[in-house]
């Protein structure tokens, strides 16, 4: 460590151990890890400053090489992470997040229960959860008794074969946006047939029509009511969202699902084809809308790990070391190591 504004370098003479046997070694000493030229106090004050700024940095701070500060952080990293072997996970949560451009995915595991990254493989195939499933093993596997996912079948595949007694659950705000996406269709299609007057009513109300109305001012839902009552599809479209999502906000679940059950005939019985569609797609995955009626469990830990996972990237600029952007993630998101336990 530096002594104030002044350098500090420290010489020092190191055994050497040349054993008759053949043997060839080193002295071992406690203040500098081997084949390292810095002190351990100094590389943990690095690895300090790499879990909160970029290489760039802390190399300036510091005054060394962007190499050395980089094999301090993963050294350090990989020397705080938790292992996959020693975690039991009963929940777990399963996202894509996209770290280069050209539909380039890594598959995100995550312990639901304490919101924390436990798995990382390349690309989202059921071949890349099945990994993860593989390294936790079957006796683990077994524990597991819900897994949150969006509709994306080579994940369904993977945990059904895994994980048999695991439930799959959909989470609340995937169904809804599915709804919000066949309403902005409308929107548009409605948008694109009226005249120039009912053009300057719509303009700029994407907002207020997508938004819950509950979370509206009272200044927004008289601009909303002014627009609904002009565009009788539009406003039909409206009102079936709104209850597709008061209905995923119900806590009972036999409750939850009868009015499900009649929201779907309502949206038969409206003629609004696009939004029937919609009913095709929920029909098809229900086992896991009725499951997340039954756990109460949603991605927005996944969700709320990947604005933290952007976050690391647009820090650095990118990273053209993969396997060094996947260490970044599980040191800013992973179970991390602590004297006396875990760090959650």
């Amino acid at each position: 460590m530096n002594v104030g504004p002044m350098k500090c370098h420290v010489s020092f003479v190191e055994n050497k151990i040349h054993c008759k046997c053949g043997f060839r070694g080193h002295e071992h000493l406690e203040f500098v890890r081997q084949y390292s030229r810095c002190t351990v106090r100094f590389e943990q004050y690095a690895f300090e400053l790499c879990q909160r700024m970029s290489l760039s940095d802390v190399c300036r701070i510091l005054d060394i090489d962007w190499k050395t500060a980089k094999d301090i952080d993963i050294h350090y990293t990989k020397q705080r992470l938790e292992s996959l072997k020693s975690l039991s996970p009963t929940a777990i949560g399963i996202d894509e997040i996209v770290y280069e451009k050209g539909h380039k995915y890594l598959t995100v595991v995550r312990d639901a229960d304490i919101n924390k990254v436990i798995w990382m493989g390349v690309d989202r195939k059921e071949e890349t959860l099945s990994q993860f499933f593989e390294e936790l093993g079957t006796s683990k596997c077994s524990l597991i008794t819900a897994a949150v996912v969006d509709m994306w079948d080579p994940y369904i595949a993977s945990i059904r074969k895994h994980c048999p007694s695991a439930e799959i659950v959909f989470d609340k705000f995937h169904v809804v946006k599915i709804i919000n996406d066949a309403l902005d269709d409308i929107r548009r299609k409605e948008f694109s047939k009226a005249d120039e007057n009912q053009r300057l009513q719509m303009k700029r109300k994407r907002f207020l029509i997508l938004k819950r109305n509950d979370n509206l001012s009272e200044k927004q839902q008289e601009s909303l009511r002014e627009l609904m009552n002009q565009n009788e599809t539009l406003y039909k479209a409206y009102l079936l969202k709104e209850q597709i999502s008061d209905i995923m906000d119900e806590k009972d679940q036999n409750t939850a699902i009868d009015r499900l059950d009649e929201w779907m005939k309502n949206v038969e019985d409206s003629g609004l084809e696009r939004l029937r569609r919609c009913i095709q797609t929920i029909k098809r995955y229900l086992y896991g809308v009725v499951n997340y009626f039954k756990h109460q469990l949603t991605n927005a830990g996944s969700e709320g790990l990947n604005n933290k996972i952007n976050v690391i990237k647009r820090r650095a600029y990118g990273y053209s070391d993969l396997n060094y952007f996947m260490l970044k993630i599980f040191q800013a998101c992973g179970v991390m190591k602590i004297r006396g336990g875990i760090e959650l």
